[in-house]
């Protein structure tokens, strides 16, 4: 599982520009595309408040205060990446690592590592992952430089207990001015961004630097070090964006181009080989067991649909006569495809909309398809369609963060990011571990073992956070701090009329009775049922 998006840090510092030292120009794009690589919800899904970027800290404290923020707010992941100037102390192996206004004969003007060693290692981070793509002597100008004293040496000072450290070699000749990236984190983007053959679903930090590691080695480039101190070589950081499973049509939500924006396809052969729309004929994509639909297509095959642009009613799969295209028969809920968008209702899960050249003139291409972003299904409903026979009709709205121009009086609401779930400002829930902790339960409640069940057959439940994430609480979005409930003590439990006793037996404040046993199939971490007890018990007696 990847670090917890809510409860990590990362802390992102690069010094491009000197008054006394070489400039490095390739580290700002280093921070640049690590900090979108970081944000980007395919690939780690860290919101941008807890990505913090630093470029070309002036002074020591520039440097020093975002990660002394980041290591008191971090409680699962920290992650601190340098890039620029590595400075050794004259009198010894110490590291200094160089700001704009750092000086070799003044070394007060650059951050001894020990003081950011100091701040990590009062922090309560599970894991924390330190990045140093740093020379520590300049040899030629607009070239990160080398000494010769051992990287070795260098890894070695820099290792914190709990703590994972890659370090680059110190002989990165190659990182020249005007190039894109510095030599080794650009082998790292590249890795993150294309994803790594042969390994799994996730990517680990020590598959990530094995990777880089052995493409430095192959380009003839010098050897980077790693150290561990007792954690973290096997953590999760990244998806793979190279990992296909043996299964086929494995789901696949939300944004897949990297590109933001409209982009153009010649043919639906295309849509498939990119995996933006899988199917090769069918115009929904994606099954209700495996969450809801992924993606559709609006081309102009059905009659009734209407396209306002940022808003699309989408006619439901069915009932057509091949021949003459004409409606001759009702829709059903049942149908895979149907049955597809009404989960995506009940879930909010984003579904990718392809137009093709047969739909709308005004918002479609006017060849092949264009994908035109994430939208999510708002609702559902059944109406006479135009020849006759009922249709399904499905109301989709564009997301919020790229519904720029989009016309206010067809929203029927504020939306918010697709696979994250915005519950305050600053807060998110990830839509994806809900959906998991609901099949676990078969979307029954935990306290009553009912399920709630809509035509179609499909079920739906709510899940609640045990301690709340948002302020002041600040409970963590994670598995063990949450609850598969109906939607009735779904409100009893977040309102305190509901408490659960250390012994998982339900207690119902308003009439101080029990009400038996909650059922429990997942690890749930006692210390957050004992958080809402206490904050919304009303006898204290009986605890």
């Amino acid at each position: 599982m990847l670090p917890d998006s809510i409860s990590s840090r990362a802390v992102l510092i690069g010094t491009s520009k000197y008054d006394r030292l070489p400039e490095l120009p390739g580290v700002e794009g280093n921070i640049r595309s690590l900090s979108t690589l970081l944000q980007d919800r395919d690939l780690c899904g860290l919101p941008p408040e807890h990505c913090v970027a630093v470029l070309n800290p002036e002074t020591p404290s520039e440097m020093v205060d975002p990660i002394a923020e980041a290591a008191e707010e971090a409680k699962d992941v920290l992650f601190v990446y340098f890039a620029g100037h590595g400075l050794p102390h004259s009198t010894g192996n110490s590291l200094y690592l160089g700001c704009v206004g750092s000086d070799r004969k003044r070394m007060y003007r650059s951050v001894a590592y020990d003081h950011i060693r100091d701040e990590l290692r009062e922090s309560s981070a599970k894991r924390i992952i330190v990045v140093l793509d740093c020379c520590y002597s300049g040899r030629a100008l607009n070239t990160m430089s080398s000494a010769d004293d051992a990287t070795e040496s260098l890894a070695e000072s820099a290792a914190v207990y709990g703590t994972y450290l890659m370090a680059s070699t110190a002989e990165n000749k190659t990182a020249a001015a005007g190039s894109e990236f510095t030599v080794f984190t650009g082998q790292l983007i590249d890795l993150i961004d294309q994803g790594i053959e042969g390994e799994g679903e996730f990517l680990t930090v020590d598959a990530i630097f094995d990777a880089t590691r052995v493409a430095l080695e192959e380009q003839g480039f010098p050897t980077p070090l790693r150290r561990e101190k007792g954690y973290g070589a096997d953590l999760a950081i990244f998806r793979n964006r190279a990992y296909f499973p043996s299964k086929k049509n494995v789901p696949n939500y939300g944004r897949i181009l990297k590109q933001e924006g409209s982009q153009w396809f010649p043919d639906r052969r295309s849509l498939h080989d990119l995996r933006v729309h899988r199917p090769l004929q069918a115009g929904i994509c994606g099954t209700a067991d495996n969450g809801g639909a992924e993606s559709i297509v609006v081309s102009g095959g059905y009659k009734d649909d209407e396209d306002y642009g940022d808003v699309i009613i989408y006619t439901g799969h069915g009932g057509r006569d091949p021949n003459t295209k004409q409606q001759v028969e009702d829709q059903k809920l049942t149908d895979t495809g149907n049955a597809a968008l009404i989960q995506s209702v009940l879930t909010g899960m984003p579904v990718r909309v392809i137009r093709g050249a047969g739909g709308r003139p005004e918002h479609s291409p006017t060849t092949g398809y264009s994908y035109d972003g994430l939208f999510v299904v708002k609702q559902y409903w059944m109406t006479p369609s135009l020849d006759g026979p009922r249709v399904l009709k499905f109301r989709l709205e564009k997301l919020s963060d790229s519904t720029e121009g989009a016309s206010p009086h067809h929203l029927s609401r504020p939306l918010t990011s697709g696979l994250w779930a915005q519950v305050a400002p600053g807060e998110y829930t990830d839509r994806l571990l809900e959906e998991r902790v609901k099949r676990i339960y078969s979307h029954a409640c935990q306290v009553c073992d009912e399920t709630l069940e809509i035509p179609a057959g499909l079920r739906f439940a709510s899940v609640v956070h045990i301690k709340s994430i948002e302020l002041p609480h600040r409970g963590p979005d994670i598995a063990e701090n949450m609850l598969c409930l109906c939607s009735n003590h779904r409100d009893l439990f977040v309102y305190g009329a509901l408490i659960i006793d250390d012994d998982l037996t339900v207690i119902d404040q308003r009439d101080d009775e029990e009400m038996g046993v909650l059922t429990v199939k997942h690890e749930i971490d006692p210390t957050f049922i004992k958080y809402h007890r206490e904050h919304h018990r009303v006898k204290v007696s009986r605890f």
